[in-house]
């Protein structure tokens, strides 16, 4: 279970409360934010809607870690319902088209929710070579 913004603030201030106690007078609020930041609370898709499986980014996380695993992870399952076999070396440059700060949030974003779904993920995952995976994200998504 994901914890919002506020409440992690108000775990925080009980846990500096229980190191400091003369400072346990009142109990740790919000701190006057009320909703202020809840928005930082949606997920990223724009709409607030959240993806129907688990996203993109933490399944290939589970391909890379499950390596060297009895039985490694070595497919994920878009949006719209298909398993399709990913490789370790693929999950890993996936996930840093995931992070990488050389563009901008909204072309991550575009990125993100592309490879949520069957249709986006299969072109990069028809690809094995990492410098063919980075010239289809250019063409894609900078070009």
């Amino acid at each position: 279970m994901t914890k919002t913004v506020a409440e992690e603030i108000r775990e925080l201030g009980n846990r500096l409360a229980q190191i400091n106690p003369e400072n346990e007078a009142q109990p740790v609020d919000d701190y006057e934010l009320g909703d202020h930041g809840s928005e930082l609370d949606i997920d990223d898709e724009g709409d607030g809607n959240s993806f129907t499986q688990k996203t993109m980014y933490d399944q290939l996380g589970k391909v890379l870690d499950s390596q060297g695993n009895p039985t490694p992870v070595t497919a994920v399952t878009t949006d719209d319902g298909k398993q399709l076999k990913v490789t370790p070396q693929q999950a890993k440059t996936l996930r840093m088209f995931c992070t990488t700060d050389k563009v901008k949030p909204n072309v991550r974003l575009a990125f993100i929710k592309d490879i949520q779904n069957s249709a986006g993920l299969s072109d990069f995952l028809d690809i094995n070579d990492y410098d063919e995976m980075a010239n289809l994200y250019v063409s894609k998504y900078l070009g």
